[in-house]
């Protein structure tokens, strides 16, 4: 059985790490809970931008 792939994109970390109870949050509690996750470079640099 092959392991399910999400990709959230940015909107969806920071909203999932800054909105509790969204649903936004749910998706990034359920991804980080049993999964590694994995970030590109662009997509680290752009969360790196908006929250400093």
């Amino acid at each position: 059985m092959s392991r399910l792939r999400v990709i959230l994109d940015t909107n969806i970390l920071i909203s999932g790490l800054l909105l509790s109870s969204s649903t936004s949050q749910q998706v990034f509690n359920l991804v980080t809970a049993k999964e590694i996750m994995l970030i590109s470079e662009n997509t680290y640099q752009e969360i790196s931008q908006i929250v400093s």
